[in-house]
């Protein structure tokens, strides 16, 4: 069995022991541990977010997101997760929590524009040295 095979029976075996995600309870608290422990990113990765074609480098920074996308798509997907195998539910679930809207790619992708706004997607931004001489 690989890494990938046991992360994803973790992770089916922790929503099988979940009664329900719409009801706190400490099976839920413990879905939401092994998610973060199977799914989220812990070193260094480069993820092209759906939609666009260049990869962002993703590190640890960014697990909340991912773990706080994950879990979104589980409890407004609970009964399409639950009827899953373990391998589909992996890869759903990593491809949510780093690929999707509300993932690490992309929340990498809006720390990189140090706030700027009106930036359309896929516009080059470039930082260029100030000559502090021609500021006045």
């Amino acid at each position: 069995m690989t890494g990938q095979d046991l992360k994803a029976t973790a992770l089916v075996d922790a929503l099988v022991r979940c009664e329900t995600l719409s009801q706190p309870s400490p099976e839920r608290d413990e879905l939401w541990i092994t998610v973060r422990e199977t799914v989220c990113t812990k070193g260094l990765c480069l993820v092209v977010p759906m939609g666009s074609s260049a990869p962002v480098p993703v590190t640890a920074d960014h697990a909340t997101d991912e773990l706080i996308a994950a879990m979104d798509w589980l409890r407004t997907h609970e009964s399409q997760a639950r009827a899953m195998a373990p391998q589909q539910l992996f890869i759903m679930l990593r491809g949510v929590a780093t690929k999707g809207a509300f993932g690490s790619a992309r929340a990498a992708q809006s720390d990189a524009l140090h706030g700027m706004t009106h930036v359309r997607p896929g516009e080059p931004v470039v930082f260029a040295d100030l000559d502090r001489s021609e500021v006045a």
